[in-house]
């Protein structure tokens, strides 16, 4: 009877609950003497369970109505804890008098401990005569055996007269408050339980705080119940770092950058304790990255960590990773993470990495063609490849390098299986292998060469005459794809921004992934895209596109890649993109089409403008379509 004259008294003031859960609540935790009072403020005027006050609200109202917001219930918020600006239960009074809550209450026993850093309590003393923690006191810890998997622990919880350890414990299910899931809560701020992804999320986002312009975590409640530092709220800085008193970077008792400054000191020193050149040049590089998490997780987990000590200790050159003829990924990876720190010089790195594949690749062939194929690569490959801006081979030149060795290779072992050396080739072996293989682009240049050096015969390749494309893409297929670009948020934030770049304004895939942030400028009316002379003008669906892909990196520089790849310092590779990526963009590219037209070919400046007045006009996308 009791619980349900309250489940009706809470649904009068506008709390919504299940019934059954509010009659079992009230039963189960106000005692039978303070049932009476408890109807008599229920259902009063002055009581509102918006507004709750812990000086004038029992206790175990508050208990009762904080187990219903566990459960689910709207429409109440229980009382700020003057200590740590959070809404809990409060019913300890403190120094001053006042109602806080029993965690407040509890932390003020607690201190810092010397040896561990953490604020526990100081129940024990260690050799020097300081008051520590107990896990830090000459005894430790005492362990415990936990009864369902039998391991040797020191914190332990009871169910059902078992002792378990935490990871045995059941965690109960309950209601985040930012999300809005039932998920098992880590920590209780600002208006309610959080789930540990929102707390994450919160650490690891700081942002100005209202109070005091700082960047900070914003996980207490100021005066005016919005969310604010510590510092504002009157509590002790407890995300803060606490050797710099950062709070950027959350990553524990220590920020990130310390972390990673203590893991760098440990792993690029020397015996001496010193740094060479190329390793402080990697550490400083290091420390000036935005995300010094992912860079500790790298450096703890990553395959590289071995050779970098080799390297920073001496035992092996630096130089020595460009001398790998097949480089793994990781070593890939650390090959470009020196030459973007300056560790290694760009001069001829490429040049160097080419020569140790060379040697590699021409090993693999027979003995008697290695000593021609040597010559012809270094003297004609590598001498002729085009060079960029730092003196060193393109990368377009070096897979030209590459496929031209690999298809010579697979040329002198096909001389080898006709059983006829090279020379007495005729002009009709070369033609059948040239019906057999793609060889246009680099045999004619070896049967010029061999032929002055009486190699092989006077030999000649055909070449095909160059002829205008006749193939393009339609505008119907043109209007779906930037429709579904457009209006499509499952696909990837960078693959939408490029592919639209591509199907409106005709782009290059290499040139649209090698933008940079600086290139576009924020006007009074959009924003625009600088490529050459000329501003582009961006329409609304693209320059909503490419604000969000800019705050996805709000601490890069103007001068970063607007499509950063996975290697450091270089942009998304267009000719190996993840598989939703390339998905996309290939479809931006040139399709074929009937060669008969019913209507003229349409040239570069009217097809840009008939895709941007398909932007300013755009409606969402027709069930008929697949997309």
């Amino acid at each position: 009877m009791f619980g349900r004259r309250v489940a009706a008294a809470l649904a009068a003031k506008g709390v919504t609950a299940p019934e059954p859960a509010v009659i079992d609540a009230a039963e189960r935790i106000v005692q039978a003497r303070a049932r009476n009072g408890t109807l008599r403020l229920l259902t009063s005027d002055e009581f509102n369970p918006i507004e709750l006050h812990g000086e004038t609200t029992p206790s175990q109202v508050q208990t009762l109505l904080a187990n219903l917001v566990r459960d689910g219930a709207t429409g109440i918020r229980l009382p700020l804890c003057p200590s740590c600006r959070t809404r809990r239960v409060v019913k300890v009074r403190n120094e001053q008098g006042q109602r806080e809550c029993f965690r407040c209450a509890q932390r003020r026993s607690y201190g810092e401990c010397p040896d561990c850093l953490r604020m526990k309590k100081l129940t024990a003393t260690n050799t020097d005569g300081q008051r520590v923690c107990q896990r830090c006191g000459p005894e430790g810890m005492p362990t415990f055996t936990c009864d369902d998997c039998g391991k040797t622990v020191t914190t332990v919880g009871r169910v059902d007269g078992r002792r378990v350890c935490l990871n045995c414990f059941p965690k109960r299910l309950r209601l985040c408050v930012s999300c809005g899931q039932e998920k098992k809560i880590a920590v209780n701020i600002l208006h309610g339980p959080h789930c540990f992804a929102c707390h994450n999320r919160i650490l690891r986002n700081p942002a100005p705080c209202p109070g005091c312009d700082e960047k900070r975590i914003l996980a207490f409640l100021g005066a005016d119940d919005l969310p604010c530092c510590a510092g504002c709220a009157g509590q002790p800085p407890r995300y803060a770092c606490r050797r710099c008193g950062s709070e950027e970077h959350n990553y524990g008792r220590l920020c990130g950058k310390c972390v990673l400054s203590d893991r760098c000191d440990d792993i690029l020193t020397g015996p001496d304790g010193e740094f060479l050149p190329p390793m402080q040049a990697l550490r400083d590089y290091l420390l000036a990255q935005p995300r010094p998490a992912q860079i500790i997780k790298w450096l703890h987990m990553g395959p590289s960590t071995d050779l970098l000590r080799d390297i920073a200790s001496a035992r092996a050159a630096i130089e020595s990773i460009l001398d790998a003829p097949r480089p793994s990924k990781p070593l890939i990876y650390l090959r470009t993470l020196l030459l973007d720190s300056g560790a290694l010089p760009r001069d001829a790195a490429a040049t160097r990495q080419l020569m140790a594949w060379a040697t590699h690749t021409i090993g693999g062939a027979s003995a008697e063609h290695r000593q021609m194929l040597r010559t012809y690569t270094r003297w004609v490959l590598m001498r002729r490849a085009s060079r960029d801006a730092a003196g060193d081979i393109a990368i377009g030149a070096a897979r030209h390098l590459k496929a031209s060795l690999r298809g010579l290779i697979t040329f002198l072992t096909w001389t080898e299986e006709q059983q006829t050396p090279l020379h007495a080739l005729t002009q009709a072996q070369i033609e059948e292998f040239i019906t057999l293989r793609t060889a246009r682009r680099w045999l004619p240049q070896f049967l010029t060469w061999a032929a002055e050096r009486d190699i092989t015969p006077e030999l000649d390749i055909s070449t095909l005459p160059r002829r205008e494309p006749t193939i393009s893409t339609s505008e119907e297929h043109l209007e779906n794809v930037i429709r579904t670009l457009t209006t499509d948020r499952t696909i990837p934030l960078d693959a939408r921004l490029a592919a639209l770049l591509i199907a409106v304004y005709g782009l290059p895939a290499t040139k649209t992934l090698a933008l940079r942030r600086r290139q576009l400028r924020d006007e009074s009316d959009g924003l625009d895209l600088h490529i050459g002379d000329r501003p582009l003008t961006l329409p609304a669906p693209i320059t909503l596109l490419a604000r969000e892909q800019l705050d996805l990196r709000p601490d890069a520089d103007d001068d970063a890649w607007l499509f950063p790849g996975r290697l450091p310092g270089q942009p998304l590779d267009p000719h190996s993109p993840a598989p939703s990526r390339h998905q996309h963009l290939r479809a931006t590219e040139h399709r074929p089409v009937p060669a008969r037209r019913s209507r003229p070919r349409q040239s570069p400046r009217r097809r840009t403008r008939f895709r941007r007045r398909h932007l300013r006009e755009l409606r969402p996308p027709r069930r008929r379509h697949p997309w």
